[in-house]
């Protein structure tokens, strides 16, 4: 009964006038149980000054215990000044604590920081599928059978001999290491790195593929989630951490036009008239990789 009520209440303040300039926030579970791996919905809901803007948790957010599956976004609503925006995420977990809890933040984007603004906490409770297990078992309840028949040995293992060929073996693969080990690992990453990026390329063109033929803000945050994930291989930065502001501030400064148009189509569910953000963010990384091989080359 608790979580009906919770559910009208969350359906009442999309379509509700606000009451108050702060921006608030609400969020809970669509139920009081769940089981291992079966989808759950966490209702996530801000009202806020018109003039304000606010952005909700993406795929790449921690929701530990949880994992995210996906996410469903309303249109936003205004009236008398006061903006609603509500999102419905599915996640699932496969921890086993008798009791989870989440609890999700709000972002107020401001021109050099950001505001956090947290729901309530809420719970939901494990529901395990399989009883107990007893630690032991009888000794007459066990399925053993008796064999005192000899079985007789045909081979030995010379264990001298294969010792010392060991040794053999390692102390010229310690001397090959030593005289070629910087050669191999250099080649080793370098073919790791090109194997990484031709696959990071191929399903990034992809995706923008599909951005193309059928627009989506979904398709489009997946795809430069798709990005921030390799480049964030690639660099061994936290990209998937960091906001397109921060990118745009601590990485690069000519990431800011494709990263602002991109953002445009997330959260402003706006299709743009071309994807040339895309062409130059995949510039960029292309750009990038090239410095990589250029340092592992010469490293």
């Amino acid at each position: 009964m608790f979580k009906a009520f919770q559910l009208t209440f969350f359906l009442t303040l999309i379509s509700l006038p606000g009451f108050s300039q702060e921006v608030k926030v609400h969020g809970y579970f669509d139920v009081d149980t769940v089981k291992l791996g079966e989808p759950i919905k966490f209702y996530l809901t801000a009202t806020y000054p018109q003039t304000y803007q606010v952005l909700f948790p993406d795929s790449t957010f921690s929701f530990a215990p949880f994992e995210f599956q996906k996410k469903r976004y309303f249109q936003t609503k205004t009236t008398s000044g006061l903006s609603y925006d509500s999102v419905i995420y599915t996640l699932a977990t496969y921890e086993i604590d008798r009791v989870q809890a989440l609890a999700l933040p709000v972002f107020q984007l401001q021109k050099k920081d950001s505001l956090t603004y947290l729901t309530e906490t809420d719970t939901v409770f494990f529901k395990e599928l399989v009883g107990a297990l007893p630690d032991s078992l009888a000794i007459s309840q066990l399925p053993l059978k008796t064999n005192t028949a000899y079985n007789p040995v045909s081979w030995l293992l010379n264990y001298p001999l294969l010792l010392i060929g060991g040794g053999i073996v390692l102390l010229i693969a310690l001397v090959c290491w030593i005289i070629f080990g910087k050669r191999i690992r250099r080649y080793f990453t370098l073919k790791k790195l090109v194997r990484s990026h031709e696959l990071f390329l191929s399903r990034f063109d992809e995706a923008v593929e599909n951005l193309k033929t059928s627009f989506s803000p979904e398709v489009a945050e997946s795809s430069v989630t798709l990005w921030k994930k390799y480049m964030e291989e690639l660099s061994s930065r936290p990209y998937t951490k960091f906001t397109s502001r921060e990118i745009r501030e601590q990485e690069s400064s000519e990431l800011g036009q494709p990263l602002r148009s991109v953002d445009r189509m997330i959260y402003g569910r706006l299709a743009p008239e071309t994807f040339d953000s895309f062409h130059q963010l995949k510039e960029f990384t292309k750009n990038q990789f090239n410095q990589k091989v250029e340092e592992v080359k010469h490293g």
